[in-house]
């Protein structure tokens, strides 16, 4: 979800300065970047962890293996923002969403202490709120992108709820974190805050 929301976030602001200068397309490095902070190395670290024996197992994980698994992916998403934040320095947008990707994962750490909530439902929530966040930023009608991210918050939220993977409580605070979490840190960065 991180790379789909740095994708949508290039995609869509036409006042992101990227300060890159390297013989690849910088979009392509971007991705590239965040695609390894955020999904590569929290894998690699997760199959370290489980081979180490911290945990018992990644496809049906107890509660106390969600925590540790979190805590292991908030650790790679942090170099994430810092790797980003010190290739591009004054890509806000950019380092906006990847601020608010990390607060969302804190959020969610956090609230895992007193309810099992929905990592995807977090994950998907995120992507909506980064479009949201960006329509109120940029002044954009981004209306087929917010279709598109509100479609596979339906989808993501109803195969959870189907796969009786969670609770319909759970998937809502799910939801609520990402959404919230991504909107504000763009509403508030658009208004100076």
């Amino acid at each position: 979800m991180p790379t789909l929301g740095a994708f949508v976030v290039l995609w869509n602001d036409p006042y992101l300065y990227i300060p890159l200068e390297t013989s690849i397309d910088p979009w392509i490095v971007i991705l590239a970047v965040i695609f390894i902070c955020t999904y590569l190395l929290p894998v690699i670290l997760s199959f370290t962890i489980l081979k180490m024996g911290w945990i018992s197992s990644m496809s049906h994980p107890s509660e106390a293996d969600r925590k540790i698994l979190l805590g292991a992916t908030a650790l790679c998403f942090a170099f994430a923002y810092y790797k980003v934040n010190s290739l591009l320095g004054s890509a806000q947008s950019l380092n906006m969403f990847l601020l608010g990707v990390n607060i969302s994962i804190v959020t969610t750490l956090i609230t895992a202490l007193f309810t099992k909530v929905s990592f995807h439902s977090v994950g998907v929530g995120g992507l909506l709120g980064t479009v949201i966040g960006l329509i109120q930023y940029t002044h954009l009608p981004l209306y087929p992108w917010l279709a598109g991210a509100f479609a596979i918050v339906v989808l993501t939220a109803l195969a959870r709820y189907k796969s009786n993977a969670h609770q319909a409580f759970e998937i809502y605070v799910g939801l609520i974190i990402g959404i919230a979490t991504q909107a504000l840190v763009f509403f508030f960065s658009a208004h100076g805050v």
